[in-house]
């Protein structure tokens, strides 16, 4: 779980974090039957985590409590050859922010940080193994619930990191009952929310799988992780 932890984290930052190693993200035949465990929504019955998609693209919203700031990006996940891609998309002026392009290749061990405007490009040892975006097998099924209303509403379920010895857990995991696909993830510590992130515009496949190949410019990549400060 604590690879799992940085992972996620380090999609959340796109700079500061991105370096601590990405998400560490089958209810087989009960997914989305509304079978859960005893004492969890009134439900009788075990549940096991389900199967998340091992190809998708779609958008997330990533909460920093550090920086207090919503960061918005295009995300490209292929599970199935451990490789992701962030594309941090700009949806309000914000003064002197750098805009990046991710490409994490895990079986190669490496990260491409590729400015938006200029493609100047570093690149990146990751020291951390692969974590997959989907559910633990050892998670602890919460609760099931619906998100919207009457006539609009979609059924999900949440898991945590939550053992019997501990009262309380540092990770939560929302996925659809249905199909599996991650809907929020938040990790805290102390109680305290320090990230949480929603996914969003999900589709299933890669459109485009050249989006995982750094343009000609990481060719000549320099080592060093650039700031997200324009003034540095």
């Amino acid at each position: 779980m604590a690879g799992r932890a940085c992972f996620r984290v380090a999609l959340k930052s796109q700079a500061s974090w991105l370096l601590c190693v990405f998400w560490v993200w089958t209810l087989g035949g009960l997914c989305g039957l509304g079978v859960t465990a005893p004492g969890a929504g009134g439900y009788a019955g075990a549940l096991h985590p389900c199967q998340a998609p091992q190809q998708w693209e779609g958008r997330q919203v990533l909460y920093q409590q550090s920086s207090g700031r919503n960061s918005r990006a295009l995300l490209s996940y292929d599970g199935l050859n451990q490789r992701v891609r962030v594309l941090d998309e700009r949806k309000a002026l914000i003064p002197c922010k750098r805009l990046f392009e991710y490409i994490l290749l895990y079986k190669d061990g490496v990260m491409f940080q590729i400015e938006q405007a200029t493609k100047q490009c570093s690149k990146i040892t990751l020291e951390d193994p692969w974590d997959p975006l989907d559910i633990p097998q050892n998670a602890t099924f919460e609760d099931q619930y619906s998100i919207g209303g009457p006539q609009e509403q979609i059924t999900v379920q949440e898991w945590s990191d939550r053992k019997s010895a501990r009262s309380y857990e540092t990770w939560i995991g929302i996925y659809t009952a249905k199909d599996c696909y991650p809907v929020q993830e938040t990790f805290t510590k102390n109680y305290s929310v320090i990230l949480s992130t929603r996914f969003f515009d999900i589709q299933l496949g890669i459109k485009d799988p050249s989006v995982f190949t750094p343009p000609s410019t990481c060719q000549t990549a320099q080592p060093e992780r650039m700031s997200e400060d324009c003034s540095l």
